[in-house]
């Protein structure tokens, strides 16, 4: 059997021909992702997150033959390394950083909310009062100082230094 036959384009994939994909992907893609550095599955941003789904997406074309496996693993390297390569020039440049990456947004300052910022991250009091009740066991803003909405997505709350303390 030809290794282009095996490796490229197919329509009657067989099971062993696909497990045998399957297992050199994996193996690849670990490859990959340790290239790429771990932060891409701790942060959980949208930048890493796209890493994962593109990758996840091209790659298992390569697997199921939709795509030539070597044109699937070229498309890989190339992903991982954009993705490495915006991550490193993020690092040294915060202008950068923020246009990959996002920044975060005050929500909640001194007693207000801040209508514009949660309009912009399509948040509501309700959202954040959920998020304080699920992180903070509260039920009330007192001895809150400030709440920001991450780039990861997340809600963080800044205890006044005043406030109440647990």
């Amino acid at each position: 059997m030809d290794l282009r036959e095996v490796w490229g384009i197919k329509e009657d994939i067989t099971i062993p021909e696909i497990a045998a994909r399957a297992v050199v992907m994996f193996v690849l893609m670990v490859l990959m992702i340790r290239l790429a550095g771990m932060r891409s599955f701790g942060k959980g941003d949208v930048f890493d997150n796209i890493l994962t789904i593109l990758l996840g997406s091209v790659l298992a074309r390569g697997i199921v033959g939709a795509t030539p496996f070597l044109s699937a693993v070229a498309a890989g390297v190339v992903i991982t390394g954009v993705h490495s390569l915006l991550s490193n020039i993020s690092f040294y440049s915060h202008q950068i950083g923020k246009v990959v990456k996002g920044e975060h947004l005050l929500l909640y300052k001194n007693g207000r909310f801040i209508k514009e910022n949660m309009d912009k991250v399509n948040i509501s009091t309700h959202d954040i009062e959920e998020q304080m009740r699920l992180t903070l066991h509260k039920t009330s803003l007192e001895g809150i100082e400030s709440i920001y909405f991450e780039r990861t997505g997340e809600i963080s709350f800044i205890k006044s230094s005043g406030g109440e303390q647990e």
